[in-house]
């Protein structure tokens, strides 16, 4: 008894862990706070100048390929709710093309017979 409430205590703590590691890490904002803090202290420095430049340049890009992502996701999942109002459409079709009088009755084109084995 004690084993499988070890082994239920590992599991526990095991996914717990893996929901802190699976957290999205903002390397960009890390490097603007510390440039921008360095920059505080030596505003004269060159470097840190186009550190923050080129930072800020990163950020905007960032943004916009994250806007444009969002914008793709948001077309494939608009033409998918097409498809799927299509596809009810067509099955509504089929089932009134069911429901017409006579329909049991169709001609079809006769078996060939087959030769005895």
């Amino acid at each position: 008894m004690i084993k499988l409430s070890h082994i239920a205590t590992a599991l526990l703590l095991t996914t717990v862990s893996v929901a802190y590691a699976e957290t999205p890490k903002q390397p960009v904002s890390q490097g603007a706070a510390s440039v921008e803090k360095n920059l505080e202290k030596n505003p004269d420095n060159k470097g840190l100048q186009n550190a923050s430049e080129q930072l800020k340049e990163n950020q905007e890009k960032i943004a916009e390929k994250r806007a444009e992502h969002r914008k793709d996701r948001k077309e494939k999942h608009d033409m998918d709710e097409r498809h799927q109002k299509l596809d009810r459409a067509e099955m509504r079709e089929q089932h009134e093309h069911m429901d017409k009088p006579g329909h049991n009755m169709m001609e079809r084109p006769a078996k060939p017979e087959r030769p005895a084995r």
